[in-house]
């Protein structure tokens, strides 16, 4: 994804919730982009759903109701597109049909290769725990938020936040010292 400051945006000719949509974009892209591939470890599919992220705030811009900010507005409808998309029927259908091993195998490897190339190996690891800790350990140690934030963007209690970033740590803690880390 490139990198574009806001001041290379130009606006002639462009509606206002246009520019607002590019500017958001801008913003908060690489991060959605990162959250959806944090809960989904599928490229294709986080692209996916950053498409569809965007689409959405486009045509709810001007129903945004400014209870929050528009970080954790864009981050909410992140992780509902990534909750839906593991209910819905394509999901499903890709997981009980199963994945020739091959294709399974050379999938894994590639999102592997993609994971170590962008984070290093414990990022790689840290990407191995189930996703409820996953993701909040993602929120809180790579893109830097609040407990509170994480609370409200997962929709889940503070303690629960806490809970779940002190599992993931001795968890991760297991895996690099060699242990198994399953549930």
């Amino acid at each position: 994804m490139k990198n574009i400051s806001t001041e290379d945006i130009r606006y002639e000719n462009k509606s206002d919730k246009e520019k607002q949509l590019e500017y958001l974009m801008l913003r908060f892209g690489k991060k959605v982009y990162q959250l959806a591939y944090y809960y989904l470890r599928d490229r294709q599919q986080a692209e996916d759903i950053y498409q569809e992220v965007f689409l959405r705030v486009y045509e709810n811009l001007d129903r945004f109701r400014q209870e929050s900010n528009y970080y954790t507005w864009i981050y909410r409808i992140t992780v509902n597109l990534c909750k839906d998309y593991f209910k819905s029927a394509v999901f499903r259908k890709i997981v009980t049909a199963g994945i020739s091993n091959d294709l399974s195998k050379s999938w894994r490897e590639s999102n592997k290769l993609f994971e170590e190339v962008e984070g290093g190996e414990v990022f790689s690891l840290v990407l191995d725990l189930p996703k409820k800790y996953r993701v909040p350990l993602c929120l809180h140690y790579i893109d830097d938020l609040s407990v509170s934030e994480i609370a409200n963007i997962l929709n889940i209690s503070e303690n629960n936040v806490k809970v779940r970033l002190y599992r993931g740590r001795e968890k991760l803690k297991s895996l690099l010292s060699g242990r198994n880390i399953n549930e």
